[in-house]
């Protein structure tokens, strides 16, 4: 009998580790590759919080600047959907880690935040506009 408990817990796990995974968690830091791929999903929103002339250099294609550290972030940010996902990054990781944190709380669902920020996107290869 316990065999068969040992056998069945083990198809269990396998089970588990096929299908979930892979998956990454709402919430985490994404490596620059990771943050490329859910790029490439439907409706996803890509979230620049530094200021307005840091957003004047180097982004990320298709971002949208609303600045973690002025006035008004929640009342801006409560004028988006809180079903649909977001992909935020800063400078270096810190603003957006704190942002993420922020949109958690007002009850954002899906937001996943770039580790190391621009800054390590750069680092990897991946393409910026101005």
């Amino acid at each position: 009998m316990a065999l068969y408990i040992f056998a069945a817990l083990i198809l269990v796990f396998g089970i588990y580790k096929v299908f979930f995974s892979n998956r990454v968690p709402a919430g985490a830091s994404l490596e620059p590759n990771e943050f490329e791929q859910k790029m490439k999903e439907q409706g996803v929103v890509i979230l620049d919080v530094r200021s307005a002339f840091e957003f004047g250099g180097d982004k990320i294609q298709g971002a949208k600047n609303i600045s973690y550290t002025e006035a008004g972030f929640k009342e801006k940010m409560d004028k988006f959907d809180k079903n649909a996902t977001y992909l935020v990054y800063c400078l270096s990781g810190a603003r957006s880690a704190g942002a993420l944190n922020t949109m958690k709380s007002m009850g954002f669902a899906s937001v996943y935040n770039l580790k190391g920020g621009i800054e390590n996107w750069k680092s990897a290869g991946k393409p910026t506009v101005k």
